[in-house]
């Protein structure tokens, strides 16, 4: 179950994909997808990596660098079921939100959604992480988690509340200004996390409410789940992730954005048998082994991701950490991946 998504998640792929001129059921029995059944796909699952898979398929065979936008623009929030429900009855953006990240679990555990402040504590990050180890080839799916994601917070707010900046962890296949002018503000490429910048005065933004059918069925359903909780340890990489890139990553703002003074977070770790130093060289590390082993990340692009100042401070944590130089370590995993 741990990496399963509801087939919900498919909604509009077959039609998407005629219009290509492609046969639905052949594409996704090519990426291993069987069986679906379009008409019901509410109590249907299927694996998250055949799912991100099927989507990167399909921008390659049709072309279509995005594909995952297009399906996006196809898709609403009721894909989220009683998720969905319940955010809609909320007083604001803020609590609807809340919803999400408690429950989005429900949905897919592959898929986690966290909301953190930013240095100047005047906008919101709201990021989503894929929870899968190897990550596959995640493009396509990111965007598509975005594009639905901005629209979903759009029409709740009427409109009114607009993305201050899109952070997307790959390079762009197209130019740049596609991208704004899609998502309607700065789109940042090369990030580590994938997600969108929001004013935090937003969150209080009333939403409107029309008229909705079974609101406690669904509140219900939720209360019978248990919220979506992390460990402290796996909260504080989650928030290092998109502090680094941007220098901002500091035993202060990450306290900060938990909530904490500094020297409680310390003491929290502690029970955790782990310090924000040994988590923050422990992201470092799994980031550096997953942008070394692709070949779109320049050394240099790699070295800014994880926050040094300097190329030759990545190159000296890298053979700390793997025996080898960065180049070494990216020629080797290379071929073992091709082999």
């Amino acid at each position: 179950m741990s990496s399963l998504i509801r087939a919900t998640s498919l909604q509009g792929i077959d039609t998407l994909i005629s219009e290509f001129g492609g046969d639905p059921h052949e594409i996704m029995q090519n990426c291993n997808i069987n069986n679906v059944d379009f008409k019901n796909l509410d109590n249907q699952y299927l694996p998250y990596r055949d799912y991100a898979g099927l989507l990167e398929y399909c921008a390659f065979k049709f072309n279509c660098s995005s594909f995952g936008l297009k399906l996006a623009s196809r898709q609403n929030f009721d894909i989220l079921g009683h998720i969905a429900i319940a955010a809609k009855s909320s007083t604001n953006l803020g609590d609807a939100l809340t919803w999400v990240i408690k429950y989005l679990h429900l949905h897919s555990p592959a898929l986690s959604l966290n909301s953190h402040p930013l240095e100047n504590d005047k906008s919101v990050f709201l990021s989503f992480e894929i929870n899968l180890k190897p990550l596959p080839h995640i493009s396509q799916v990111i965007e598509l988690t975005i594009g639905l994601a901005l629209a979903v917070i759009k029409k709740l707010s009427n409109n009114r509340c607009k993305p201050i900046n899109i952070f997307l962890p790959k390079k762009l296949s197209t130019n740049t200004r596609a991208y704004n002018t899609y998502f309607g503000c700065n789109v940042i490429e090369h990030r580590n996390s994938a997600g969108i910048v929001i004013s935090k005065s937003d969150l209080t933004l009333e939403l409107d409410h029309p008229e909705l059918k079974k609101v406690q069925a669904a509140l219900n359903f939720l209360a019978k789940n248990k919220e979506h909780t992390q460990p402290l340890p796996n909260q504080v990489s989650a928030l290092i992730r998109p502090m680094l890139p941007i220098y901002q990553c500091s035993n202060q703002t990450i306290s900060a954005a938990l909530g904490m003074h500094p020297r409680t977070l310390h003491r929290e770790l502690i029970k955790h048998n782990t310090s924000f130093v040994k988590l923050k060289d422990a992201t470092r590390r799994a980031l550096a082994e997953h942008y070394l082993a692709q070949n779109q990340f320049t050394i240099s692009t790699i070295s800014e991701l994880l926050g040094y100042q300097e190329q030759a401070t990545l190159s000296v944590n890298v053979k700390r950490w793997f025996g080898c130089s960065p180049r070494a370590c990216r020629t080797l995993w290379i071929e073992i991946c091709s082999s």
